[in-house]
């Protein structure tokens, strides 16, 4: 006995045979579907975030296209291809990642940052501090921020804008004449030391005396104290010779110290925003 099928008559007695209509045609699928988006994930690896996805699918592809018989060759390409897209894009955001930090962009961080702009640099200071000196003293590359307010039995503060003065970021530019005398050689180190012995010690006790830090490019130092006032939690000077002199009060002033001294748990953020937006003029 026989049975008709499509390739002619069977054996009786034997399981029918049917092909399994289009598997062939999706195995190719899935091949060629990981060799473009492979391909395009490497096209597109320097784009932020499309690049990572699309390498990222076409990596998906490139494994389960090597799975195939038919899909080696084409699922390796796809896969060495997606992979190099991931790892461009990572390099990618990480370079704008670092530029938006080194811009100033990272002191977003900073609660309502006021922009500070003086002939000599600008910064970005806590918005809560008031600046009410003087034009005179602006032009004079000198800065005062201060924070008024009032203490109460449980040591809560009250930014009321009035009473006393309970923190501070200050900038004063000293004198070439000045740090001629105390650093003749001109470094910032010899200077840090000068300050160490006849500075610092009256603000302080000094925890920690020489941080590098960089001011928009240029080397400076950060000098880490614990305050001789009982309620100030953060106190630090910042030190730095700029790269060029400015002409304030009528002298030639070349080495500034920023000085903060805030009263609450927010003064490591000050002090970076300060670091990260500080531009030389």
């Amino acid at each position: 006995m026989t049975i008709d099928s499509p390739e002619g008559p069977q054996p009786a007695g034997l399981p029918e045979q049917f092909p399994v209509p289009g598997t062939p045609r999706r195995r190719r699928g899935i091949v060629l579907a990981a060799l473009i988006v492979g391909i395009s994930a490497f096209v597109t690896g320097w784009i932020p975030v499309v690049g990572l996805l699309l390498g990222l699918t076409g990596i998906v592809l490139g494994v389960v296209a090597l799975r195939k018989p038919e899909g080696k060759s084409f699922g390796f390409a796809g896969l060495i291809g997606s992979a190099l897209a991931v790892l461009t894009n990572v390099l990618v955001i990480t370079v704008i990642v670092i530029s938006l930090v080194n811009s100033g962009i990272g002191t977003a961080l900073l609660t309502d940052a006021q922009p500070i702009i003086t002939p000599c640099y600008s910064f970005n200071g806590p918005g809560e501090y008031l600046n009410n000196q003087s034009e005179e003293k602006t032009q004079g590359c000198t800065t005062s921020l201060e924070l008024w307010g009032e203490r109460d039995a449980d040591g809560v503060i009250h930014k009321t804008g009035v009473g006393s003065i309970l923190g501070s970021v200050l900038v004063e530019p000293v004198a070439v004449a000045s740090t001629d005398e105390w650093a003749p050689s001109g470094s910032l180190d010899e200077m840090v030391e000068f300050l160490n012995q006849s500075y610092f010690p009256e603000a302080g006790e000094v925890t920690s005396l020489k941080e590098t830090v960089t001011l928009d490019g240029v080397d400076a130092n950060l000098t880490r104290l614990i305050s001789t006032a009982e309620n100030t939690r953060t106190k630090a000077f910042l030190t730095v010779f700029a790269p060029d002199t400015y002409q304030s009060a009528d002298e030639p002033v070349k080495f500034f110290i920023i000085s903060f001294v805030i009263p609450e748990d927010n003064g490591e953020e000050i002090i970076a925003a300060a670091v990260d937006s500080w531009r030389w003029k």
